[in-house]
């Protein structure tokens, strides 16, 4: 196993933290004790295994023991929007707007003008693109907050 660990980078974190004997041994039948599992991580986590010990079981019949880790993983609640790439408003395609859309790519055409299928397909995704940027709108990411409910009118 220890070959396995080194070629591929990864850390046995059952080896990381100093146990009595009694938190290490994952099977135990008569006088026999031995570790048999072993929690593996990438070599770069290993700040974040806090600690790995043997859970003893009350159950007098049971020969293995479960093994636990701790890990503490610090991610912040609330990811904070960065501004990105425009979106297409997909969601204002309405009837005319889908003929526009249509006609627009229709006049444009640009998969007709290539031969090799990769070429061909890359083109027509542009055209597409370009043809709803063009028709239905952009926004950018974390634009459009809504203010209050959209829905919510003077007849409602």
């Amino acid at each position: 196993m220890r070959d396995f660990a080194v070629a591929y980078d990864l850390l046995v974190v059952n080896s990381l933290f100093k146990k009595k004997e009694d938190h290490l041994v994952t099977f135990r039948s008569g006088s026999m004790r031995t570790q048999i599992d072993y929690f593996l991580t990438r070599a770069d986590s290993r700040r974040l295994c806090k600690d790995c010990k043997v859970i003893p079981s009350k159950f007098i019949g049971s020969q293995h023991r479960l093994l636990g880790l701790d890990v503490e993983f610090k991610c912040s609640r609330w990811k904070k929007r960065r501004i990105g790439y425009p979106r297409v408003k997909w969601w204002t395609l309405t009837k005319e707007n889908a003929r526009l859309l249509s006609e627009r790519i229709a006049e444009e055409g640009a998969w007709m003008r290539v031969e090799d299928v990769d070429t061909m397909w890359k083109a027509m995704t542009d055209c597409i693109r370009r043809s709803a940027i063009g028709v239905l709108g952009t926004v950018r990411k974390g634009d459009h907050k809504m203010e209050g409910v959209w829905w919510w009118n003077e007849e409602v």
